[in-house]
Parts: C-alpha cells; structure tokens; sequence
C-alpha cells in the first residue's frame, strides 16, 4: 500500500529497506492491471486489453437501465396520481352535490315546491303533445280542404 502511495507522489527512490521487498513481490503479483498479451490477442489485432472502457460502459448501460428503470417508476406514480386525482374530484364533487341537495331537500316547503314543479312540468308536456297533434291534424284538415 505504501509502495503504491510512494510511487504515485513521486519517491519510488528512496531507500525504505524491507518494504522494497515487498514492493517486488507484490508487483509481480498484482501486475497494475495490465495483462500478459496472450496468443489469441495478437491473432485478431488487440495488442493491448482496455478493461477500463468495457467498465465504463458497463457502468453507462447500468446507469441508463436504472435512469430508464426510475423514468418507468415515476411515470408510474404519476399516472396513478392522476387517477387518484381524478377520482378524489369526482366523490368530492358527488359528495359537495349530495350535502347542499340534502340540505335543500330537508325544507319541507322545497319538498312540496318539488312535488308542485313535477306535476306543473307533467302537465306542460301534456299540453305541448296534444298541441303537436292538434296541428297534425289541422295540416292534414288543410290538405283536404285544399284538395277539393
């Protein structure tokens, strides 16, 4: 570890006795991340490994599965947000309409005002219907007059 820290500030010259021992054997071992050419690298024309892009991209395509993954996640939540949305507007607007028509209808003078409003409203139609046929039929008298 010391070799490592020495080698990067600089002071791989000086004389730290039995940790330059170590220093060798480790280096052997670890090798600083390099590997030995193999046979099949010189075949297909790659003189050199490069482990540090493939991790890059690794590490990109992991980022942009998990930006993909929360983009998902989040229109998720949003459309479920909405429908919940939606749907507390719709009992609160059903809820607003049933209290002020309750309200309202606890009156006993708006009950019968209601009652008097329908049968007003029934006769109305009524007289509008027979209105219609009335003129039906004195288009049909006009017809006949004027066709003799």
């Amino acid at each position: 570890m010391f070799s490592r820290l020495r080698k990067n500030f600089g002071r791989v010259n000086a004389d730290f006795g039995q940790t330059g021992v170590r220093e060798s054997r480790l280096s052997s071992k670890i090798n600083d991340g390099q590997r030995k050419l193999a046979w099949g690298m010189l075949k297909d024309g790659r003189l050199t490994s490069s482990p540090g892009p493939v991790v890059i991209n690794k590490e990109a395509n992991t980022e942009n599965t998990e930006e993909q993954r929360l983009i998902r996640q989040l229109q998720s939540a949003t459309e479920e947000r909405n429908e919940l949305r939606d749907l507390l507007t719709y009992v609160t607007e059903r809820y607003r309409n049933n209290r002020a028509s309750r309200y309202i209808r606890s009156n006993p003078f708006y009950e019968k005002l209601k009652i008097k409003e329908r049968e007003v409203m029934s006769l109305l139609h009524n007289l509008e219907m027979r209105n219609i046929e009335h003129c039906e039929k004195f288009q049909e008298l006009q017809k006949e007059i004027n066709f003799y």
